[in-house]
């Protein structure tokens, strides 16, 4: 794990010009599109020639409207745009649950719920190419007594042939963990489907991610709580309060297996998986901390990989923070005793490299609640939403880890959701870039003191942190918001991992949106 060396390269900035702002890349502005034309809330996703966006209309008097559009990405022109009217099953209007792009088409995922049958339902209505609509689909059911009980989970495999539907019903805390899993080819044919019971129960344990192989195999991180012996007790000092278990599903048995990792000797605070990497390979990655510590910090990071058809172990790296890299947050004041971190750290992505390799990037994320009596006894709660640090590592092919990547970043707001925090990952080969909002004022100060926090986003300078192969750290101003007259939203962004290198981005300017295509020299 090499030491991280940092560079800043700030670029000058002319009116309507953004091209050349990373080396190899240019950025096409679209035209502005008024908002209540196009109603766009998102970038769905990309590919080499187009991109697509989804957004809705709703209103007092208005049935919910939803709007799909795709755009050539060259030009970042509109194409087509279609609304559609809230779509009714059996009577009952449906939710919009989530939206896929497979080979260009829009895959719509609904649910609607019976109270008379006291039933979910969960519904696939397909738009083609060109925007067509294709037959309405029953997909799957569970039992739910209330609207917000029972839910369903969607997940694409990799090459986008296979998709799996997770779904749980209400269960009882006392009674152990249900759920049932179905993998569908993209034509809609039921592959296998099961019902599956751990020997937990309910309220011990949390289904954090489930992934699904090109071939079909489920596999999901489970989160164990361990129980304390009473109301009172309070978890030992120097033992974890919950464990990781690694379950894989196949559909030709009724196996339901769990994967020893061999990670004993650690305590895992966070994990992620991906599937389908070179050689058939699972790559299982997350951090850890060592006994003797709470569970609130982390000691260094892992990287497993098991042969996906033995479940055998491939490789195993388990590899603590260096000295200098604890610095780094020690003067930010997130150290324990200079030799962990403060987690607070969500495990955000997990990304391929086109060499086999991997990207693991986990974020310093945190919303705190806060509700105020007032004097007339009234209530007011606000939300307030801290999008902080960033932590990256590069893997090779060999499951070896390459570096580790401090970025450092305060972002806060209030009542908004985040929605311009956060960043927007981009795989460009063996460098990484992270795209995000920053106080124009860390130019100057990036790598060597404390970042200012970046509240005004419409006056942030919309940044990239690259991190290449040689280990070298590399500050990128793109453009001033201000400057430019937009607001970028990362988190409503969207780059794509099998394409790799290009990126579009979503920005509002006053009641418009625009759309940049961040495209690479081939």
């Amino acid at each position: 794990m090499s030491r991280i060396l940092i560079k800043i390269l700030i670029f000058l900035l002319f009116p309507g010009v953004l091209s050349a702002q990373l080396p190899s890349y240019d950025l096409e502005w679209s035209a502005n599109y008024r908002y209540r034309d196009v109603f766009t809330s998102n970038v769905v996703d990309l590919d080499s020639n187009f991109f697509y966006t989804q957004g809705s209309k709703s209103g007092l008097l208005i049935t919910n409207q939803w709007y799909l559009a795709k755009y050539d990405r060259k030009k970042s022109k509109q194409i087509w745009q279609i609304e559609v009217e809230r779509i009714m099953y059996q009577g009952i209007p449906t939710d919009l649950l989530s939206v896929h792009i497979v080979n260009g088409q829009f895959y719509l995922f609904l649910e609607a719920y019976n109270r008379r049958d006291d039933k979910k339902y969960l519904l696939l209505q397909v738009f083609d190419e060109n925007g067509n609509p294709k037959e309405l689909k029953l997909v799957e059911s569970v039992d739910s007594r209330r609207r917000n009980h029972g839910n369903f989970r969607i997940q694409f495999s990799e090459d986008r042939t296979n998709f799996m539907i997770f779904s749980s019903p209400t269960n009882s805390v006392r009674q152990p963990e249900r759920f049932a899993i179905s993998v569908y080819g993209a034509d809609l044919q039921l592959n296998w489907s099961k019902d599956i019971q751990l020997d937990i129960l309910d309220r011990y344990v949390n289904i954090n991610d489930v992934d699904l192989s090109n071939s079909g195999e489920v596999y999901l991180i489970a989160e164990k709580i361990i129980p304390r012996r009473s109301l009172s007790d309070t978890w030992n000092w120097g033992m974890p309060n919950s464990e990781y278990l690694i379950y894989k599903v196949i559909g030709q048995t009724d196996d339901l297996k769990e994967i020893d990792l061999g990670l004993n000797n650690v305590f895992v605070t966070n994990m992620g998986l991906e599937l389908d990497f070179s050689d058939n390979l699972v790559a299982i990655g997350g951090f850890y901390s060592e006994r003797g510590y709470l569970n609130s910090s982390i000691k260094g990071m892992f990287y497993v990989t098991l042969d996906q058809t033995t479940n055998e172990n491939h490789s195993k790296e388990i590899v603590p923070f260096r000295t200098e890299f604890i610095d780094g947050f020690r003067m930010l004041g997130r150290s324990r005793r200079g030799k962990e971190i403060r987690e607070d750290f969500v495990f955000r992505h997990f990304l391929h490299r086109s060499d086999g390799g991997a990207y693991i990037i986990a974020e310093d994320y945190e919303m705190e609640v806060r509700t105020v009596v007032q004097n007339n006894n009234n209530t007011v709660t606000n939300y307030y939403y801290y999008y902080n640090d960033i932590i990256a590592f590069g893997v090779s092919p060999l499951g070896e880890i390459e570096w580790s990547g401090h970025i450092p970043k305060r972002q806060y707001s209030k009542n908004d959701g985040g929605h311009a925090s956060g960043y927007l990952p981009l795989v460009d080969g063996k460098q990484l870039y992270i795209l995000f909002n920053d106080h124009p004022s860390n130019v100057k100060r990036f790598g060597d003191r404390r970042p200012l926090v970046a509240r005004n986003f419409r006056r942030s300078n919309f940044v990239a942190v690259s991190i290449n192969e040689d280990s070298e750290m590399h500050y990128n101003v793109l453009y001033s918001n201000s400057k430019e007259g937009v607001m970028t939203l990362p988190k409503r962004s969207s780059s794509n991992e099998s394409l790799q290198k290009d990126a579009v981005l979503f920005s509002v300017r006053n009641s418009k949106i625009q759309f940049g295509s961040l495209l690479h020299h081939k």
